[in-house]
């Protein structure tokens, strides 16, 4: 448990910093102007009018600026951490965390898809649907996906 604390704090530290303030490369940037294009889709399909331009999504009433946490990579790199600090066979590793960043990833997608369909009709709850419902949501899945992938992966080694 000690090796797995420290694995998971050097992890998300490591992270956070490759996501947050290195300069080469904005892999934040590139992750968001890649994921928002499909949000707006998903936007438009359930008859909201939608544009993505670079790190906002243009809605007739409002405009969602996807940002950190909000693009969903919070969670993720909670989730990667963990992963990463978990000691397991590496072929299973690997596999669950592709599928749990896919997963992190397809879910933070509906989750935009909802605070935009509340922004535009329900606009009083969209800061508490955003700030607490939402956003917790998200860290909550995370490491339940989490725990649900190291349950298999012990299943796996010992099947």
């Amino acid at each position: 448990m000690i090796r797995f604390i420290i694995f998971y704090i050097l992890n998300i530290v490591a992270l956070f910093y490759i996501f947050s303030y290195q300069k080469v490369f904005d892999l934040q940037l590139f992750y968001t102007s890649f994921m928002n294009p499909i949000v707006t889709y998903f936007i438009n399909m359930i008859g909201i009018d939608a544009l993505s331009v670079g790190l906002n999504i243009l809605l007739p009433s409002a405009t969602l600026k996807v940002i950190f946490g909000c693009n969903g990579l919070e969670a993720i790199l909670i989730f990667v951490a963990a992963m990463l600090a978990f000691k397991s066979n590496l072929k299973l590793k690997v596999k669950y965390l592709l599928e749990g960043v896919l997963l992190i990833a397809t879910i933070n997608i509906f989750r935009l898809v909802i605070l935009a369909y509340i922004i535009e009709y329900h606009s009083y709850y969209f800061s508490f649907m955003h700030d607490y419902v939402t956003q917790d949501m998200m860290i909550f899945l995370a490491i339940m996906i989490f725990l649900i992938f190291t349950q298999k992966m012990k299943t796996e080694i010992k099947g």
